[in-house]
């Protein structure tokens, strides 16, 4: 079933009681997991597919109807909705805080952190925009340009 390892890991009596405790559980099993991966070891494992497999399995995924879509417009309509609580709760917090929650975000995360967090913040605003300025503009007048 199992070769002794040419290398054991940890040589002396406690790694060659180890293994003798193992092959025994696994000669005799006593707990149902020790019978079980006997059993697994015993077996052996197909060694490739069955002929024709992937095209039965094409087969299969061609002929199951694709899934019902959700209702993405609630969903959107939900995302959207968060966005701008989200949007609104952040202009209401730094109009709270007025002119010092600069220092506070530069005292929380450190000089340079505050800034690296704002040059993200912004470059993740110039990567949104043009998509918003294409949603602003509609469907056909984003086609003609």
């Amino acid at each position: 079933m199992n070769t002794r390892p040419s290398h054991p890991t940890a040589p002396g009596p406690v790694a060659d009681r180890d293994w003798q405790a193992q092959e025994q559980a696994l000669a005799s099993p006593s707990h149902r997991a020790d019978a079980l991966l006997a059993r697994a070891l015993r077996s052996q494992p197909l060694p490739e597919p069955p002929p024709g497999f992937a095209a039965a399995v094409a087969a299969l995924a061609a002929s199951t109807p694709a899934p019902r879509p959700a209702d993405a417009g609630l969903e959107r309509s939900l995302l959207n909705a968060l966005l701008a609580i989200l949007a609104l709760s952040t202009l209401a917090t730094l109009g709270y805080f007025g002119g010092q929650w600069w220092a506070l975000a530069s005292q929380a995360l450190g000089s340079g952190a505050a800034q690296w967090a704002l040059l993200g913040a912004g470059c993740l605003l110039l990567s949104w925009l043009p998509e918003a300025a294409r949603r602003l503009r509609g469907p056909d007048r984003a086609a003609i340009a």
